[in-house]
């Protein structure tokens, strides 16, 4: 009579090891390597810079002098629109360069640094590309 609970005596094997070792060990690889890349995220988030922007003056600046200039209606729109895509271009662009942009106006203390020029040149050069239509 065949003892069913004994072990069979053609186990599972690959090369010479069990197969439930080999499981054991990628999954212990598998979750050192994920501790690895984890840990290595964390600290590029703590590399990241924090920044402030003063959006609200910026678009205050340019809406007051868009209101002097005496344009047509649809022309003012569409350098307004010109203006806000130059402003989230610069955004994101100080974003891609690993920092973390807060605007100015949300942020009730600390000691950040304000960016606010740097992002109203960048947009004033991106805005140069754009023709007026009054020149």
């Amino acid at each position: 009579m065949k003892n069913i609970l004994a072990t069979s005596s053609i186990s599972r094997r690959f090369s010479g090891l069990n197969l439930t070792a080999i499981a054991l060990a990628l999954s212990m690889l598998g979750s050192t390597l994920w501790g690895v890349w984890a840990t290595q995220s964390l600290l590029d988030l703590r590399k990241r810079e924090v920044v402030t922007v003063q959006l609200s003056r910026i678009m205050g600046d340019f809406i007051e002098a868009e209101a002097r200039t005496g344009r047509p209606p649809e022309e003012t729109k569409q350098r307004v629109q010109a203006y806000l895509q130059a402003v989230e271009a610069s955004v994101q662009r100080l974003a891609h360069d690993g920092r973390t942009v807060l605007v100015a106006e949300a942020v009730v203390a600390g000691s950040t640094p304000d960016l606010t020029e740097t992002v109203r040149i960048d947009v004033e050069r991106r805005m140069g590309a754009i023709p007026d239509a009054r020149r």
